[in-house]
């Protein structure tokens, strides 16, 4: 009788967890910065490092940023640059480290990692990017759209542990949008910059932060799109 009393009550408290986890949601990031074509298709951050500005913009170039679809393959234009620097310093980029990862009201799904990308220096005579007001760092960050990550982290949530309710959906864009509650993209970068001053011998290092939104486009604007093209 004591086991069977133990086993009902198990029973119910896991009931009442399978319950919460697939009530619970995750709030709308609304801080972050937006990159999208309401505010030029184009973005810019700015950070006061030490004694000068470290500038640094993000673009989509030929990618249609309207048309932004988390499964598509796409590039990401990306360029650093020092501003009012006093005379004699020397600024080198070490090393970029580039995230891009899901937002969604989803906790399943909220911030998994969908692709990633290192940047360094590869030479030998230098210890690392030089830059300056004239020569800003520039890169392109190549984002897989069904990645291995994307791919694993949609199969956990509609797994045995993940979210009931998308189990019976592909992997899509509109199922992404519609079952995983996924609204946008979040980008994060992290810069390691070296810094040596005129009167200096060695080189610190100071490391500074991006991160911003790119909103998905849902399906009931994708299909206003259309019918405006007609």
């Amino acid at each position: 009788m004591k086991r069977w009393l133990y086993f009902v009550t198990m029973l119910v408290v896991v009931l009442g967890l399978t319950g919460c986890l697939k009530d619970e949601t995750v709030p709308k990031e609304t801080k972050l910065d937006v990159l999208n074509v309401s505010k030029g298709s184009t973005l810019e951050q700015r950070h006061e490092l030490e004694s000068f500005e470290f500038i640094t913009t993000y673009d989509t170039g030929d990618y249609d940023l309207g048309r932004w679809r988390i499964t598509d393959s796409k590039l990401i234009n990306m360029s650093a640059k020092i501003k009012n620097a006093p005379e004699g310093v020397t600024v080198l980029i070490e090393h970029v480290h580039i995230d891009m990862a899901l937002k969604s009201e989803n906790p399943q799904l909220d911030a998994q990692l969908q692709d990633s990308m290192d940047d360094s220096y590869h030479g030998t005579s230098q210890d690392g990017f030089f830059i300056s007001e004239k020569y800003p760092y520039q890169n392109i960050f190549a984002v897989e759209g069904f990645s291995k990550d994307l791919i694993d982290g949609w199969a956990f949530a509609c797994g045995e542990f993940g979210e009931g309710k998308v189990s019976q959906h592909r992997l899509t864009e509109k199922n992404l949008i519609t079952y995983g509650k996924v609204y946008a993209n979040k980008l994060q970068v992290v810069y390691d910059i070296l810094i040596k001053y005129a009167d200096e011998e060695f080189y610190h290092v100071v490391s500074i932060s991006d991160e911003f939104l790119i909103p998905a486009l849902k399906e009931e604007e994708e299909n206003t799109e259309e019918q405006s093209d007609k």
